[in-house]
């Protein structure tokens, strides 16, 4: 009995450390399965983490480029806004400058027809006529004269028919070398217009006075003198400064012919431009009646 006891005991603490080493055994693998579960899980939670960042800092470098591409698009639309900007501004100042320029021409042609057209309207008044004329005699331009005035019908009212070459130069040179004139007034009524003028000139008066004492103290002398000694001697009286200068106011009349204004040749002409010359034609006159 008591070896069966003995027996029954061991088989029991056999049996108890079978089932302590079962339980050993187990706990032991299910130690092993939990560290290699938690191995592998913690493994599979750090690449998880290490992925997502990844993934995270991927997007943000994603962010960045496309903050950075925007930023930079931003940048080029608005420098290309600011040449578009510069060059409608240029090409405004262009056109403006264009438009500017072609309304200045346009203004300065208009200018120059009105010009043209004042001048050549000018140009048929007698007031133009009587300029011309006049200053053609200072200048001794007789192709212009003749085409205002009869220029030999003038000159005979002092010499007549004593048309001397080079004495005749000489004469007419001083006839006109002290000439000066003065428009006031112009009146014109239909065709015939009527200009009043202050002229100034050398004093015919006494140079033709001076010029007939010396020709008749050599007709009393009983010398001969022939057309050019009567000239020489007019020339002598006219440049003597002792005869002086004068000035008259002569309405002047002039008269269209053709649409071309013309001098009148008549007394008042011949005291305009040869102060005095009527008086002493008067007085010869006088005398030889």
């Amino acid at each position: 009995m008591d070896k069966e006891k003995d027996k029954n005991k061991k088989v029991s603490t056999s049996s108890k450390e079978s089932a302590k080493n079962n339980v050993k055994g187990s706990i032991k693998e299910e130690k092993v399965e939990t560290k290699t579960f938690n191995k592998v899980n913690s493994k599979g939670k750090k690449d998880d983490v290490f992925s997502n960042i990844d993934e995270k800092n991927k997007e943000v470098k994603k962010d960045k480029k496309e903050k950075s591409t925007s930023k930079d698009d931003i940048k080029g639309t608005v420098t290309i806004n600011k040449k578009i900007e510069e060059k409608s501004k240029t090409k405004k100042v262009k056109s403006s400058s264009k438009k500017g320029r072609t309304i200045a021409i346009s203004i300065i042609l208009i200018c120059l027809v009105a010009i043209i057209l004042g001048v050549l309207l000018f140009m048929k008044t007698p007031y133009y006529a009587l300029i011309k004329a006049f200053n053609a005699m200072k200048s001794e331009d007789i192709n212009t004269i003749n085409k205002y005035v009869s220029y030999d019908s003038l000159m005979d009212s002092i010499v007549g028919n004593l048309n001397v070459g080079e004495e005749m130069s000489e004469f007419e040179k001083n006839c006109f070398s002290d000439f000066s004139f003065k428009i006031n007034t112009v009146k014109v009524e239909g065709d015939t217009a009527i200009i009043n003028i202050d002229t100034t000139n050398k004093n015919f008066r006494n140079a033709i006075t001076k010029w007939s004492q010396s020709i008749y103290q050599k007709f009393i002398n009983g010398e001969e003198i022939s057309n050019e000694e009567g000239i020489k001697l007019l020339n002598s009286c006219l440049k003597d400064s002792s005869i002086g200068t004068i000035t008259t106011n002569k309405d002047i009349t002039l008269k269209k012919v053709e649409e071309k204004w013309i001098i009148n040749v008549d007394d008042n002409l011949k005291d305009a431009i040869f102060p005095g010359i009527s008086e002493v034609v008067n007085s010869i006159d006088t005398l030889t009646e």
